[in-house]
């Protein structure tokens, strides 16, 4: 959990301890009934909500009290604890769209006797679109959290309507979702894929000189190190990294970048990959430095994630 969460950890996001002006956005409510597998409501769950703010900026930040991009009147993180009904209700802002993800919500249940918190997200019925009116270049077809819940009934689960709050002239939006412990599917681990290694296609741009080089962008979190491989099937590493620069035109320079901000990392590379992908290894805060041949990069190994879910995304 984040050192920086606002001391206002109500189920109103709209506004921050006593500011009177409120988040930017489209106010939206989330209500709803925590629920066991059997249909049975779950008293005393903490829920836990946290999402970006309309621009698409969370409020936490690496060294920073707070996130200086994000809206400074956004609360960005709620809490709310269930009655004998298990039920539930959040007032927020409709959460902008960050690049390589489609719109969503954060959910942690935490519920009376279990020893771990259950994470889990929540998707809009939508084909997201930016400020222009353009559609979103991440949809819930190519998300990759979405993706990765391949049963039908379960993903249906997580996709919800948000309507028009009858009678609101301010455009407010609201949807009711029951989490079903047991059901509602898990946030999965980092990176999502059955077998833990990132794969990411390159895209050929001009680099300095106009040789050419090629951007690979990857999903980041913060505080991870990353580390870009030419062969995505890990032949021939010769336990070497590939040099990487931040700017398109910038000379490489590193072999591992550590990101301070979640969201998406843009790495420039002069060496082409095998069949147009590269493999991305990846670290956890203070994780060991051998290569992911050796190391076992992915979720449970020593080198990776663990295979619990990940708090956010």
């Amino acid at each position: 959990m984040a050192k920086n969460i606002p001391l206002d950890k109500d189920n109103d996001l709209v506004h921050l301890n006593d500011s009177l002006t409120p988040a930017k956005g489209i106010v939206t409510y989330v209500s709803g009934r925590v629920l066991a597998r059997g249909g049975r409501p779950i008293r005393s769950a903490l829920i836990e909500l946290w999402h970006t703010d309309a621009g698409g900026e969370y409020i936490f930040a690496d060294d920073e009290p707070r996130n200086l991009s994000a809206d400074p009147n956004f609360a960005g993180f709620g809490q709310f604890l269930t009655g004998s009904d298990g039920a539930y209700k959040f007032r927020t802002i409709k959460a902008g769209v960050y690049r390589v993800r489609t719109r969503h919500y954060h959910f942690g249940i935490t519920v009376s006797g279990q020893k771990s918190r259950f994470t889990t997200q929540l998707f809009w019925n939508e084909v997201p679109r930016d400020a222009n009116g353009r559609v979103w270049e991440t949809t819930n077809e190519n998300d990759g959290v979405l993706r990765a819940v391949s049963d039908k009934a379960q993903r249906a689960s997580i996709i919800k309507d948000f309507k028009p709050v009858a009678g609101s002239a301010a455009g407010e939006e609201e949807t009711t979702w029951d989490i079903v412990m047991g059901f509602t599917p898990v946030e999965p681990s980092y990176p999502n894929t059955p077998d833990g290694s990132l794969i990411v296609a390159g895209v050929p741009v001009s680099g300095a000189s106009g040789k050419e080089r090629f951007k690979v962008t990857v999903p980041a979190y913060a505080g991870y190190s990353y580390e870009v491989y030419a062969n995505p099937a890990m032949g021939n590493l010769d336990c070497a990294a590939l040099r990487v620069s931040m700017e398109e035109e910038s000379k490489a320079d590193r072999s591992s970048y550590r990101v301070a901000k979640e969201g998406a990392l843009d790495l420039y590379v002069d060496r082409p990959s095998v069949k147009g992908f590269y493999y991305i290894g990846f670290r956890l805060p203070g994780a060991n430095t051998g290569t992911p041949g050796d190391q076992g990069f992915g979720p449970g190994g020593p080198g990776g994630p663990p295979r619990g879910p990940r708090r956010r995304s």
